[in-house]
């Protein structure tokens, strides 16, 4: 069993890591920068997403433990998601479909498509789905010790509460469950249980924030007029049945349809008496209807806000989907090792399993290339990207302002790459990047890189971007230089390939500059007291006269100093190097 569960978790593993995405979500940003304000300093409770501490506890675990990088920030969903092929190969065990069915069980929960895409980014969704899915493996591998059930199931939910409330979704299944069973030791232990962890978190909120429930006051929700429902109602199953609404790739792969065909011939055997094994709708599938059956529809038809005057909703995309993903895997899975237990002739019952499973792993495999074939484009282009600037060493570095961070802040080394990174804080589309080009680019050292046709997240329609040379109404000035083109970003609206790009002036127009001020350091000749070029510095930055800022903090970083470690040098050469 152990050698069974490790190779499961090491595949899935391997293929997340193999497909991993990047930085492709349009809420990586925020969530990024909420890790490092609060790896700095702290959590902020005063933020609904810190409150939510269950979203990010593990990443700020990963990044603790193994520093700020693009693997820790995507490692903790990648680790999480990969158990679920675990938590699967343990249930059909106990379901006693035998070691061997249970292998490829956990292997089509591990591969399916939804899953691989959902683990090889970072969506804190995938949080809910590990407190759901480890709560449904206790509910099933603890049934005959009630009481350690009840906690365990308690803590999963409480945990999953403070990651979303959407939990709560899985509360009519699980007192159905408890009430038709007679469970009466396993509600009270789950009961008090929930009680305790809950109320102990509630008189800690109230201790610290004055509220015991602080983040359900703040519910980002928008009203949806009654016109527009039935397109509403259909988005979810549009994701899952057909796929993405941006690209037209698949999602969930084939595992949906599975299921629902699968089922449907169980259900419409149940008229039948004399029905085949394999067609026998058993106690397990009932717990798995009922389990992602009754989150479905309570996500599908329940508005959030907690108000009722009107009908209030959550964005609808593909990520809101994860909690209902490891069930429906996991029914999909059983269904599939159903099947392989139809007797044909003389043939052994591990042919017959193999037959019918290693196609359908192949086909779950091929489809989460697909799933995640836009983001793999997008990383491929910007690690090929990455290299060549660093490389080049430009002495400044133009990229559509969430990259450009990324760049700064996650990928250059301060201590190696000295390379001053322009984030435009107030240019989005690309007509707005193009005005800001051609009313600084004058200013440009010699040498400047500008990256164009890469911006930032691939999800959530950020195509319009950034220096998209597509959708500029010029091409660029003569003074570009095209250093090098990449792959065609063929997921965009309008397709264009990646490229970098070098400002060269002629050789007229250089000689014709005025020097830049920010390199003339004659005007403090003789001023080498540190303290002094650092209240300089200051005093000026306050100002916002930045050119002159530059000159004390530039001639503060050539000055011998023993303490050169201090905050001080640290702030001047962090200014000089972001301007």
């Amino acid at each position: 069993h152990a050698i069974a569960a490790t190779t499961v978790f090491v595949a899935a593993f391997a293929v997340r890591w193999w497909l991993r995405q990047g930085l492709v979500l349009g809420d990586d940003p925020q969530e990024y920068a909420l890790l490092l304000h609060i790896l700095t300093n702290g959590p902020m409770f005063s933020d609904q997403l810190h409150l939510r501490w269950g979203g990010w506890i593990l990443n700020h675990l990963a990044f603790w433990l193994f520093g700020v990088s693009e693997s820790a920030f995507l490692a903790p969903t990648a680790i999480a998601t990969s158990s679920f092929g675990v938590l699967a190969y343990a249930l059909f065990v106990r379901w006693r479909y035998g070691r061997w069915r249970a292998f490829l069980g956990g292997l089509l929960v591990a591969l399916a498509p939804f899953e691989v895409m959902i683990g090889s980014l970072r969506a804190n969704d995938s949080y809910l789905e590990l407190a759901m899915g480890a709560g449904f493996a206790a509910l099933v591998l603890l049934e005959a010790h009630p009481i350690w059930q009840g906690i365990v199931l308690a803590l999963c939910l409480w945990f999953g509460f403070y990651v979303k409330l959407w939990v709560v979704y899985a509360l009519p299944a699980l007192g159905l469950y408890y009430l038709a069973g007679r469970r009466w030791r396993a509600l009270a232990a789950f009961t008090l249980a929930s009680g305790l962890v809950h109320g102990a978190t509630c008189l800690y909120w109230q201790a610290k924030l004055g509220t015991p429930i602080p983040f359900i006051s703040t519910h980002a929700v928008n009203y949806v007029p009654r016109d527009q429902l039935w397109d509403l109602f259909f988005k979810y199953p549009h994701l899952m049945f057909k796929g993405s609404f941006e690209f037209g790739t698949t999602l969930w792969g084939w595992v949906p349809h599975v299921l629902v065909a699968l089922l449907l011939a169980k259900l419409a055997a149940l008229a039948v008496r004399s029905r085949p094994e394999w067609l026998r709708f058993d106690r397990a599938d009932g717990l798995l209807l009922a389990f992602w059956g009754s989150f479905f529809l309570l996500l599908e038809f329940f508005p959030n806000g907690f108000k009722l005057d009107a009908y209030y909703t959550v964005p609808r995309i593909f990520r809101y989907l994860a909690p209902i993903s490891f069930p429906i895997a996991l029914h999909s899975a059983k269904l599939v090792l159903d099947v392989t237990r139809a007797r044909i002739g003389r043939v052994a019952p591990a042919l017959v399993t193999s037959a019918v499973v290693v196609p359908v792993l192949v086909l779950y495999g091929a489809q989460c290339v697909e799933a995640t074939g836009p983001s793999l484009i997008y990383r491929r282009n910007l690690l090929a990207v990455l290299h060549d600037v660093r490389a080049a060493k430009p002495p400044k570095l133009l990229a559509e302002s969430v990259l450009a961070s990324y760049f700064r802040d996650l990928y250059f080394d301060a201590d190696d790459e000295d390379i001053e990174v322009v984030i435009n804080h107030n240019e989005h589309q690309a007509a707005e990047y193009e005005r800001w080009l051609h009313e600084h680019e004058a200013a440009l050292p010699d040498g400047t890189l500008l990256v164009t046709g890469l911006a930032s997240f691939v999800h959530y329609g950020a195509h319009l971007d950034g220096y998209r040379l597509e959708w500029f109404k010029a091409p660029l000035s003569p003074e570009w230089k095209l250093v090098r083109e990449y792959g065609l970003l063929s997921y965009l609206p309008r397709p264009e390939r990646a490229r970098i790009w070098r400002y060269e002036r002629p050789p007229s127009a250089r000689a014709a500059m005025p020097p830049d001020p920010r390199e003339d350091l004659s005007s403090l000749a003789g001023l080498d007291d540190p303290e002094a070029l650092f209240a300089g510095g200051m005093a000026r930055y306050e100002k916002n006269d930045y050119p002159g800022a530059r000159i004390y903090f530039r001639k503060l970083l050539g000055v011998r100093h023993p303490e050169a470690e201090n905050a001080a040098f640290f702030y001047a050469a962090s200014f000089c190097r972001t301007g």
